[in-house]
């Protein structure tokens, strides 16, 4: 199939999904599922739009609908992490700590906050009006290109950025590490998921062992993140020294799947097989 074909038909129907869940998510901002799929959508639109210009060169229209995009994605982004602090805290925080408590309060008036951010953002017209352009033509490699020869070059240097973080995300004591390899994976992922009809190899365990690994490194930043916040504000707002019982449960937590981690990333072949051999030409 020419690049060009291909690469419309895929976006067309990543546009058409985006369409639908920007509906869904203005109808109710509230709803956590709505925002996440809301997101989804948006990412796989911005990794088409990155595969695109990587395989037929850049298009101005597109990087004008990325732009947008990328804007939208900060609010929702701010209230997705919110949903998925407070969803955690529901289930962790122990009875009878109140500086566990008063930080479950903090991260509940943060919830608020962004809903109303995020509600009036879709409300706007020029959100309501956002299209994902799909221009005819190869730009600057020529309409005859196959994406199926140029497909595993792209992945293979998406691969090898997420590699370069293995060593150092392995460390706890460097979350900024493994905060880099989930955003490299992420990228990864998600140009994979474009790329997969091309790839007779690939089946829908591929995408479950990609999606798997994404959402292990994502949880284990969200309790970085947690455990972070939670920290400064007991120490910085309430200026209490012992750490909250909600610090506690939530350094074990993020123990767990950091051996659940290294179990899967301790050398650079156990990485290897997360990417897997399906995409190798």
């Amino acid at each position: 199939m020419e690049a060009t074909a291909f690469l419309e038909e895929s976006g067309r129907t990543r546009a058409t999904r985006f369409r639908e869940q920007l509906k869904r998510a203005s109808a109710d901002p509230t709803e956590d599922e709505a925002i996440h799929d809301l997101r989804v959508a948006i990412r796989r639109v911005l990794a088409w739009t990155a595969v695109r210009e990587a395989l037929l060169g850049p298009d101005m229209r597109l990087r004008e609908a990325r732009s947008s995009l990328k804007q939208l994605m900060t609010p929702l982004g701010k209230l997705r992490d919110a949903h998925v602090k407070r969803d955690w805290i529901r289930k962790i925080v122990p009875e009878g700590d109140e500086p566990s408590y008063l930080y479950a309060v903090q991260v509940a008036s943060d919830v608020l906050r962004w809903e109303s951010r995020v509600r009036k953002r879709l409300g706007e017209r020029s959100t309501r009006r956002l299209r994902v352009p799909l221009p005819r033509g190869a730009g600057g490699l020529g309409g005859r290109l196959e994406t199926a020869i140029l497909a595993p070059g792209l992945l293979g240097r998406l691969e090898r950025e997420v590699s370069k973080h293995r060593e150092a995300a392995l460390d706890p004591a460097h979350p900024e590490a493994l905060h880099r390899m989930r955003l490299a994976f992420k990228k990864y992922r998600y140009a994979a998921e474009t790329l997969l009809p091309l790839f007779p190899k690939a089946t829908e365990e591929t995408s479950m062992r990609l999606h798997a690994f994404q959402t292990l490194l994502g949880t284990i930043h969200d309790f970085d993140v947690i455990l972070a916040e939670a920290h400064a504000f007991r120490r910085d707002i309430l200026g209490v020294a012992a750490e909250s019982a909600l610090e506690t449960a939530f350094r074990r937590l993020r123990e767990e799947n950091s051996r659940e981690l290294r179990e899967i990333a301790e050398t650079a072949g156990g990485l290897s097989r997360v990417f897997g051999t399906e995409f190798v030409p």
